[in-house]
C-alpha cells in the first residue's frame, strides 16, 4: 500500500515538472515568436529608412549634380553610386560591372585612387579637381572632396568623397582669369604707348625722366657711377626742308636704331625733342663714357645714309653724377656739353665741365 502511494506521489511530481517544462517552453516560445516579430519589424523599418535615405541621396544628387564614391583601401573596392556614374556621362540604366571603376577613371587619365592613397595621413577634408570626357562626350570639371575614416588602428578604414559637377563656376573663373589677364596686358600695352616714342619705339621724355631719377637716387645710395649723354642730329631742320619730313622720320627711326645697338643691356636710350636723343649708362664714369659716345657718333656718321640721300652726323655732350646731383641738375649740364660740342663745330664730342 505504501509502495503504492509512493508510485504515485513520483508520478505526480513528474507530471508537474513536466507541466512546468511545458509552460516554460510554450512561454519561451511565445516570447521568442515575439522576438522574431520584433527583429523583424526592426528590420523591416531600418530597411525602410535605408531606402528612404538612398531616395534622399539619389534625389540630392540629381538635383545638385553630385555623385558618391567610396573605397575601401583593404579591399581596393571602389563604389560608385549612380549620381557619381552619371557625372560621368553613363547611363542610368547602363550595367556597372567590376572593373569599370577603372576602366573610366583611366580612360580620363585620372589616378583617383593613388591620390587618395597618398593623403591618408590626412585628418580633415580635402580636395582634388579634374577636367574630364564623359561617355556622353560632354567636357566637364568635377571637384572630389574626400574624406578619410579612421578604424581604432588609426588606418583608413575607409575613403568617402562627394564628387559634384563644377563646370560652370570653373568656366566662369577662367573668364575671369582670362579676363584679368587680358586687362592687365592692355594696362601694360597702354603703359608702354605712354612712355614710348611713336616714330622710334624709344623712351619718351617722361619715361627717360623717370628712369634717370630711380637711378639717380640709386646710384647716390649705392656710390655707383652714372653717366648720361645727350645727343642731336646735325642740321636737321636742313634734312627735312631739302628731302622732306618723310625722310626726315627715316634718319630719326635709323639714328634710334644704331643707338639702340650701342646700348648695352639695362641702359636706356630715349627720344626727349624732335632730333634729340638721351643716353643713360649706369655704372659708367667719364673715359668710358666718352669712349662710347664717340663709338655711337662714328656709328651714326657712317650707317645713316638711306638709298641716294647722304648720312647725318650727330653732336653729343656727356657727364658723370657728382655728389649733390640732382636728376635736373645732371640733365643740365649734359645739354650745356651738347651746345658746346654743337657751338665747336658739330659732329663732335664734349664733356660737360
Amino acid at each position: 500500500m505504501l509502495t503504492g502511494e509512493v508510485g504515485n506521489s513520483a508520478l505526480f511530481a513528474v507530471c508537474v515538472l513536466l507541466g512546468v517544462v511545458a509552460m516554460v517552453f510554450v512561454v519561451a516560445t511565445v516570447n521568442a515568436r515575439r522576438e522574431t516579430r520584433f527583429a523583424a519589424r526592426i528590420a523591416r523599418e531600418r530597411g525602410e529608412r535605408m531606402s528612404e535615405l538612398l531616395r534622399t541621396v539619389r534625389m540630392a544628387e540629381s538635383i545638385a549634380d553630385l555623385g558618391i564614391w567610396q573605397f575601401d583601401p583593404a579591399s581596393g573596392v571602389q563604389q560608385w553610386s549612380d549620381g557619381m556614374r552619371t557625372l560621368f556621362g553613363m547611363a542610368k540604366d547602363e550595367e556597372f560591372i567590376e572593373g569599370d571603376a577603372e576602366t573610366v577613371l583611366f580612360a580620363n587619365d585620372i589616378d583617383l585612387v593613388g591620390q587618395v592613397t597618398a593623403r591618408a595621413k590626412e585628418v580633415g577634408p580635402y580636395e582634388l579637381h579634374y577636367d574630364i570626357h564623359g561617355y556622353d562626350g560632354m567636357p566637364r570639371s568635377i571637384s572630389v572632396q574626400a574624406c578619410n575614416l579612421h578604424n581604432g588602428s588609426g588606418e583608413v578604414a575607409r575613403v568617402v568623397a562627394v564628387v559634384r559637377d563644377v563646370t560652370d563656376q570653373v568656366q566662369r573663373e577662367r573668364k575671369l582669369e582670362r579676363s584679368r589677364v587680358s586687362a592687365l596686358q592692355e594696362a601694360s600695352v597702354a603703359r608702354k604707348l605712354a612712355e614710348t616714342d611713336p616714330l622710334t619705339g624709344l623712351a619718351n621724355r617722361r619715361r627717360v625722366m623717370a628712369v634717370l631719377d630711380q637711378h639717380v637716387v640709386q646710384s647716390q645710395k649705392n656710390g655707383e657711377p652714372l653717366s648720361l649723354i645727350l645727343f642731336d642730329i646735325d642740321h636737321f631742320k636742313s634734312v627735312n626742308d631739302t628731302y622732306g619730313h618723310p625722310h626726315g622720320d627715316r634718319v630719326l627711326q635709323e639714328v634710334a636704331k644704331i643707338a639702340m645697338e650701342q646700348a648695352r643691356e639695362g641702359d636706356v636710350v630715349g627720344r626727349v625733342g624732335g632730333e634729340e636723343f638721351v643716353w643713360i649708362v649706369p655704372g659708367a664714369d667719364n673715359s668710358y663714357t666718352r669712349i662710347i659716345s664717340e663709338r655711337l657718333r662714328l656709328a651714326i656718321s657712317m650707317g645713316t645714309a638711306i638709298e641716294d640721300k647722304p648720312p647725318v652726323t650727330i653732336s653729343v655732350g656727356f657727364t658723370s653724377l657728382v655728389a649733390g646731383d640732382a636728376p635736373l641738375k645732371l640733365f643740365a649740364r649734359a645739354d650745356t656739353a651738347l651746345y658746346d660740342a654743337k657751338g665747336a663745330g658739330r659732329n663732335r664730342v664734349r664733356m660737360a665741365a
